[in-house]
């Protein structure tokens, strides 16, 4: 497209405001990148919906970039990648290409109702710019703890994909209908819970309900159901934590149930028929605190987390393999606000290091630097090297899931024989640059805001995806 800057004089003394036809004035640098896209084919092989994290408002509101942009700047990233894999690898020139989507989950909570403007009035005046942060930040994360507003941003955030999902499907002509999902930050933990309710019919994988070798078609789907409706939902005592007996809160909740029951009678059926997408091919935790959210559920209740789980594809049964869901972890090691998973599934996997994201293909130079030292035999400083062979050690190629259900939280049965399976590394790290290295506070601060201007990160997304697609399930 192309967009023209036109100057509109307002009323008043105020002065002229530029305003844009289009996202912005468009520059050279820009025309080229849309240049660049022109080059890739126009089958889509793969959709993949961008969700973003905490605190989305109050960058969009500060003056930071909008979330659209930093997805615009993904889908640059991940543009010229697909153009030089194009050009290195004969089955690639056969593929099509990715599309990214923005998926803004905020609206109900600051827009919709407004819970930061309240939260103002109780603010106190002092360090303004940090409690702003937290007021829009950690807000976001006592808002989806609790039932009812989590249930809402589900039921949403289902029906905002299901229209976009339908509405690209309709002007794509060649699309594959294929689906991935880039979650960061809470984004993820938010996704990750919305598969849940699809991932019960899946028939392969983890815990699937299909023989191991028999192909059945996958079929399960993604859609706003009656579970989220208010009558469907779980009674919560008044005057309690989590209820809607608070001034304004519960007028807002009857307000919009009013609403809904209208906006349902006025469009009938149609209502009832809300577009379903599929269950999503990967799913990408980018900084995530989904590890947190897991250990404190797992706490509460004797399940394993591999339940969680269920379809993830398997590597071994091999009969198996190529069937179901993948899940990456990804995260820069010195984010703090993301946690590890394989632990949670293989508590022997505590011992054993992340895999590694590849910087352009490999290790950055401070990271080969590493292994040579940690690889100097201990000779050379006076010492003898004891090495042991631990034949029950898990494998560090691949990540082996018991699947056996323990009898109780606090003791399993050890007489009954655990069946495993083999799944594909979950836990990713990214290779911190030596200045990172040199300061983990400074390299913590802005870590996890990083990951969008990350070429490595968008390199392995748009590897796995490809890798993810080229098996038929």
């Amino acid at each position: 497209f192309t967009a023209f800057e036109e100057p509109v004089d307002r009323s008043g003394s105020q002065q002229p405001l530029p305003v844009w036809r289009g996202y912005c004035a468009v520059t050279g640098a820009e025309l080229q990148d849309e240049d660049e896209e022109n080059l890739l084919p126009p089958r889509v092989e793969c959709l993949i919906f961008v969700v973003h994290g905490i605190g989305q408002y109050h960058r969009a509101t500060s003056g930071t970039n909008p979330f659209y942009k930093e997805v615009d700047r993904v889908r640059k990233l991940a543009t010229r990648y697909q153009l030089d894999r194009r050009q290195g690898d004969d089955a690639d020139r056969q593929r099509g290409r990715i599309e990214f989507l923005p998926l803004e989950w905020y609206e109900s909570i600051h827009v919709d109702v407004g819970i930061g403007n309240r939260l103002r009035n109780v603010t106190l005046p002092s360090v303004s710019s940090v409690r702003d942060f937290a007021n829009f930040a950690i807000s976001d994360i006592m808002v989806y703890l609790d039932d009812d507003w989590r249930e809402r941003i589900h039921n949403e955030l289902l029906k905002k994909m299901g229209r976009l999902w339908k509405l690209f499907t309709t002007r794509t002509k060649d699309y594959t209908g294929e689906v991935a999902i880039i979650g960061h930050s809470l984004g993820s933990v938010i996704m990750f819970d919305l598969m849940q309710k699809g991932l019960e019919k899946l028939p392969h994988g983890l815990h699937g309900s299909s023989p191991p070798g028999q192909r059945v078609p996958t079929v399960a789907t993604l859609a706003p159901t009656a579970a989220f409706s208010p009558a469907a939902r779980p009674k919560v005592l008044p005057n309690t934590p989590g209820s809607l007996d608070k001034p304004g809160l519960k007028a807002q909740a009857v307000k919009a149930e009013k609403s809904q029951g209208s906006a349902a009678k006025a469009t009938g059926a149609a209502e009832e028929a809300a577009p379903e997408l599929p269950v999503p091919r990967c799913l990408f935790a980018i900084g995530s605190p989904l590890g947190m959210f897991l250990s404190i559920r797992l706490s509460q209740n004797s399940q394993r987390a591999s339940r969680y789980f269920r379809g993830l594809d398997v590597r071994w049964p091999a009969a198996s393999s190529g069937q179901g869901w993948r899940f990456f972890n990804v995260f820069h090691p010195d984010d703090p606000i993301a946690y590890r998973i394989e632990p949670l599934l293989n508590s022997q996997y505590a011992s054993i290091d992340p895999r590694v994201v590849p910087h352009f293909g490999g290790l950055r130079w401070n990271h080969k630097m590493r292994g040579w030292l940690s690889a100097v035999p201990t000779s050379f400083m006076g010492g003898e090297k004891e090495e042991r062979v631990d034949a029950e050690a898990p494998s560090e190629d691949a990540l082996l899931i018991p699947t056996e259900d323990p009898s109780s939280f606090f003791e399993e049965k050890k007489s009954k024989p655990q069946s495993t399976v083999a799944v594909d590394r979950i836990d990713y790290a990214l290779q911190e640059s030596a200045f990172e290295s040199m300061n983990e506070t400074l390299s913590a601060i802005h870590s996890h805001f990083a990951y969008w201007d990350s070429e490595d990160i968008i390199h392995f997304i748009v590897d796995q995806t490809m890798g993810a697609l080229s098996q038929e399930r």
